[in-house]
């Protein structure tokens, strides 16, 4: 286990990695954090300043001033730029501690303490105890804080027996042994966060338990990234997002302290979960997404079912990645909000090529995937181009109907593997009926085509449910009350499942999308939800397309009307002038 600590710290950065680490770690020791780390401004060599015993100095009370160092510190790291480690030293001597310690803490003894993910390596070992010993004084020490020490820390303190049950221990170290088989990986990941965050309190314990959290969560993306397989660190970070989330939401807002450290931890994870996404997203899987069948040959079977199911989530997690990059641009200025959007027209570019070179994705297997259909469509909203995503639902509405009539390999509400691999068993009319019983994709793709304006479409599908799907309900799931408390870690579907009407196919006035408005309307309580409050939209998408929850009707993207009056017109003139 030290071994795979040790490694993760040689690897992790500077900037937004070990100066995110070095102040959770502190404090759970029970060090005071005068001093984080911020970008911008002279902070006079010093990264993080914490009050509290020094361990090379029989447990004294002092002032730790650190400078932090990625890696290794070599010859260059040491004396080769204005951001090596001596002049960051020189300026902690000559300006931090003359100028800038708080007033209570001057009469405590200074440790500068160097802290790096590596080690001080041999070759300027001379030069680093020269120094040391030429600017050491009975009140002033200088520290070596490496790699290996930050390990032991976080073994005996933070992943310690006496703090990490024995039983999580067993399921933490599994989770990173098995970082390569993803399943039994984020199995056992979800059995340490299920413990750590099981009736989590407002008080120190639960501030411990996810910190606890955020340092597993760090050794097994750093150890996936390293393995080059970044399907359970992407899931592990998923699910951790949503469990930091609800510890979050749990704690009053009468604990302003607890709460801000809550708030820390959660901004951690997701800035680590989009860390992770863009990696996979963009960087893995975005250049083989021009290419035509890349992505269903990488998923290496022979079976059409895995092919669809691999293709499905992979579609799920870019749209996912590209509706938070739309929420973050809208919080954000400048240059910051340019590049987020940039990011998400690029997230989008890269699903409509995975549509257009892997035609599974038209043929959804399960019911449940609207959740993904359902978030690219809101992702194209969100651009302002869901002209280019349109014939994409038109040809998912095609491709079912024929699959309805032939009764082939039929969308069916079946979510276990078992049950879909031997899909249809049968084609007679009890068991193509039970395997039908329910939908909310089909009222989807109906409302979808309505909003779209897809007469033809529509009015063909509508055709296909009235004779083949009339023992169907069709149905929208909706939030209740009681549903804020138990989605987020668990994924229970407690809410409401609501029946939508059949419309008779021969009344061209009525509107399966002003009945859905209606129930949007009428069922509200998803806006007072603390995640909607807080316009945190896509976190409860995340719980949505992770936990396998349907998309409420409230999430079903919409056809701005003048857009859509505009477009309208400019088919009838096409008709007029073909006429």
């Amino acid at each position: 286990m030290k071994l795979l600590v040790r490694q993760h710290l040689q690897g992790m950065k500077e900037r937004g990695e070990l100066d995110v680490l070095l102040p959770l770690l502190l404090s759970e020791l029970g060090y005071e954090i005068v001093h984080h780390p911020r970008i911008g401004g002279r902070q006079a060599g010093v990264d993080v300043v914490a009050v509290g015993p020094d361990p090379d100095a029989e447990g004294a009370k002092s002032l730790l001033l650190f400078v932090i160092k990625a890696g290794d510190v070599g010859r260059a790291d040491w004396d080769g730029t204005l951001q090596a480690v001596r002049p960051s030293l020189g300026e902690v001597l000559d300006d931090y501690i003359p100028n800038r310690v708080p007033q209570q803490y001057r009469g405590l003894p200074v440790a500068i303490c160097v802290c790096m993910g590596g080690e001080i390596q041999e070759g300027i070992r001379a030069q680093w105890r020269g120094f040391v010993d030429r600017h050491s004084t009975a009140t002033l020490n200088i520290r070596e804080w490496n790699g290996d020490r930050l390990a032991n820390l976080i073994l005996s303190g933070i992943l310690g027996q006496e703090l990490l049950d024995p039983d999580h221990r067993a399921h933490f170290q599994k989770a990173v042994a098995l970082v390569s088989e993803p399943e039994e990986s984020y199995r056992n990941f979800r059995a340490l966060l299920d413990a750590l965050t099981e009736n989590i309190g407002a008080d120190r314990q639960g501030i411990k338990h996810l910190r606890q959290m955020m340092i597993c969560l760090w050794i097994l993306v750093s150890n996936g990234v390293d393995a080059g397989n970044l399907d359970a660190p992407y899931r592990a970070c998923e699910l951790a997002m949503l469990h930091a989330w609800d510890a979050f939401r749990r704690c009053p807002e009468s604990a302003r302290v607890r709460r801000a450290e809550r708030q820390e931890i959660l901004d951690h994870v997701l800035s680590l979960y989009l860390n992770v996404s863009n990696k996979l997203i963009v960087g893995k899987v975005g250049p083989h997404t021009m290419h035509q069948h890349a992505l269903s040959a990488a998923v290496r079977s022979r079976s059409s079912l895995d092919v669809n199911l691999a293709l499905f989530e992979t579609l799920g997690r870019a749209v996912l990645l590209g509706l938070w990059h739309h929420y973050i641009a809208c919080l954000s200025e400048g240059e910051r909000q340019t590049e987020h959007l940039e990011l998400r027209d690029q997230i989008l570019d890269l699903a409509i090529s995975m549509i257009n070179t892997n035609p599974s994705l038209v043929a959804p297997m399960r019911d449940d995937h609207h959740i993904e259909i359902g978030m690219l469509m809101l992702l194209a909203q969100a651009c302002g181009r869901l002209h280019d995503v349109d014939h994409y639902l038109r040809e998912v509405a095609s491709r079912l109907s024929y699959r309805y009539l032939r009764r082939s390999h039929w969308t069916s509400y079946f979510q276990d593997y078992r049950q879909l691999a031997r899909h249809p068993i049968s084609r007679d009319d009890a068991y193509f009926e039970r395997s039908t019983c329910g939908s909310v994709l089909v009222p989807f793709v109906l409302v979808g085509l309505e909003r779209l304006s897809a007469k033809d479409e529509l009015e063909a599908f509508r055709d296909v449910v009235h004779r083949v799907l009339s023992h169907m309900t069709q149905q929208v799931w909706v939030p209740s009350e009681q549903t804020d408390d138990c989605i987020w870690r668990t994924g229970q579907t407690i809410g409401f499942g609501i029946p939508i009407p059949e419309i008779n196919k021969d009344d061209s006035d009525a509107s399966l999308s002003a009945e859905i408005d209606a129930v949007v309307t009428e069922h509200d309580q998803i806006l007072r939800m603390e995640a909607f409050k807080r316009g945190l939209v896509p976190l409860f998408m995340t719980a949505c397309r992770h936990h396998r929850i349907p998309l409420p009707p409230h999430l079903w993207f919409e056809v701005d009307k003048a857009d859509q009056t505009e477009k309208e017109a400019e088919v009838s003139e096409v008709g007029d002038k073909s006429g």
